[in-house]
């Protein structure tokens, strides 16, 4: 098939719905997705300008050609009875999906003009996070499981669309649940903070990830700007130069800011919240960002296609 739009009648369209639908009511936000354009690009095709997804109401999905080919051919081996032939290019159709859904699930931001590639890094790689931890979740929702069982799929796992920045966010937050008393950071805290962040408005993340920091609500306005300029700033380059560690080591600089004796009472485990379902002294037993107001968003029905925005 030709590089441009898909029709409503290819394969790849109901597909791309039904992972739009699974992320939808995995996060239960809305996805910022009309539910009729999806674009095929060029087999290794990267977006031009990340940012773009960040400054619009709703967005084209985007399938580089064979990826699209590959749901094309499952769908065609599916009607006959036959095996998937690619599983594993099946899967990362399927998670580049998932990804792309995600991180539009994010609510538009106020600050449009503010938004610039570190927002843009993070927002991806938030997105491939929670890719590579929900994808196991999100597979028996999609099509995809008609083609190929989770448990018949030879490996569920996700590199990222940019590994460079999923590295990066998950030093950062890896560094945040060691700051919070939880260490060591497993699968349940990237699960957690992932889904948590994508629910913030992309131009207020930096001030959500200081909002996870004990004591830091206590630094004046003008420390608290400054160490978000530190954040901001530490993380594009950990992404820039395929450095992880700075965006950890922008975490400590910004919590090494906090008064100490504050920082003690704030770190006492006695003190500190356990996230729901966990015990005390379990791995990552710390405190947990609550579920946000944009949680309360109902999923739209898979009726709602057709409509000019996706909901």
């Amino acid at each position: 098939m030709a590089i441009g739009l898909i029709h409503p009648d290819d394969p790849c369209f109901s597909w791309t719905d039904s992972v739009v639908e699974a992320v939808s009511e995995t996060t239960d936000r809305l996805v910022r997705w009309r539910g009729i354009d999806i674009v095929q690009k060029e087999t290794g095709w990267t977006p031009p300008d990340p940012k773009e997804d960040l400054r619009q109401l709703s967005s084209p999905m985007f399938l580089p050609e064979d990826l699209a080919e590959s749901v094309r051919d499952a769908r065609d081996r599916s009607k006959s009875g036959r095996p998937v032939r690619d599983p594993a290019t099946l899967v990362r159709a399927t998670a580049y999906m998932t990804s792309q859904a995600a991180g539009l699930s994010s609510p538009e931001a106020d600050n449009i003009g503010a938004l610039w590639e570190a927002e843009a890094s993070l927002d991806t790689g938030l997105a491939d996070v929670w890719t590579q931890e929900r994808l196991a979740e999100v597979w028996p929702k999609t099509e995809s499981a008609e083609f190929l069982r989770a448990a018949e799929a030879p490996d569920l796992t996700f590199p990222g669309r940019d590994p460079a920045a999923v590295a990066a966010v998950r030093a950062l937050m890896t560094e945040v649940v060691r700051q919070q008393g939880g260490t060591p950071a497993g699968p349940e805290d990237f699960a957690a903070l992932s889904d948590w962040m994508l629910s913030v408005k992309s131009d207020q993340r930096w001030e959500a990830v200081m909002s996870l920091l004990p004591g830091t609500d206590e630094l004046s306005e003008g420390e608290q700007w400054r160490a978000i300029g530190v954040l901001r700033r530490d993380f594009a380059a950990a992404v820039e130069q395929g450095e992880p560690k700075l965006a950890a080591d922008s975490v400590r600089t910004v919590a090494g800011q906090v008064d100490p004796l504050l920082r003690r009472l704030t770190q006492d485990p006695a003190l500190t919240p356990l996230t729901p379902g966990r015990t005390p002294g379990s791995a990552a037993a710390s405190a947990r960002p609550p579920r946000p107001g944009a949680h309360d968003v109902p999923r739209s029905p898979r009726s709602d296609r057709g409509r000019d925005v996706r909901r």
